[in-house]
């Protein structure tokens, strides 16, 4: 350390634990290749430089002056995942905005957005829309209401955008969906 001017005696690391650093697995994996094979004569060079590279990324990210634990970001925890599904649950067949269920979550529309497709795989408005069409399926098969009542009542608006998004989420349209699956 002392040819590129950093004493060593002040040179004291930060204690991290369960940290993902993909630059230091991907030194720690170079040095491992080395391992388990004949040495060869430019192994001494290419250690060297390993060398070189781990402690120039461990002094320049960990060094105790330098490291700063990474910003909080934002979580939808389990409750107020729950708080999410039970208001959609409560409310699928009304008009529910993005800022609606953002506050249930107690978070930024953006980090919402992002948060509730990283947890159920879906972004909140499929989730809404896939609730609904869930309901209009139940519907369908169970009630004698005409279409445009089932199409009103799970939070379509109308019949032909019911139909339109009930075809595309089952490949059917609410009629033939009901005459194949009417019980």
């Amino acid at each position: 350390m002392a040819d590129y001017d950093i004493d060593p005696a002040k040179a004291e690391l930060s204690f991290i634990g369960g940290l993902r650093d993909p630059m230091l697995h991907q030194i720690a994996m170079n040095f491992f290749s080395v391992l388990g094979r004949e040495a060869e004569p430019t192994d001494r060079l290419f250690l060297d430089g390993m060398q070189a590279a781990l402690a120039g990324h461990l002094l320049g990210n960990y060094a105790i002056d330098r490291w700063k634990p990474p910003a909080r970001t934002p979580e939808i925890g389990v409750n107020g995942l729950k708080r999410v599904l039970d208001y959609i649950e409560a409310h699928f067949a009304e008009c529910i905005g993005l800022a609606d269920l953002a506050a249930q979550a107690r978070l930024s529309e953006f980090h919402f957005a992002r948060l509730f497709r990283k947890a159920t795989g879906l972004s909140p408005h499929r989730y809404v829309t896939s609730r609904r069409v869930q309901e209009a399926q139940n519907r369908l098969q169970f009630d004698r209401d005409s279409l445009v009542t089932i199409a009103l009542e799970t939070g379509f608006g109308s019949q032909a955008n019911f139909i339109r998004v009930f075809r595309k989420s089952t490949g059917l349209t609410p009629g033939q969906y009901r005459t194949l699956y009417r019980h």
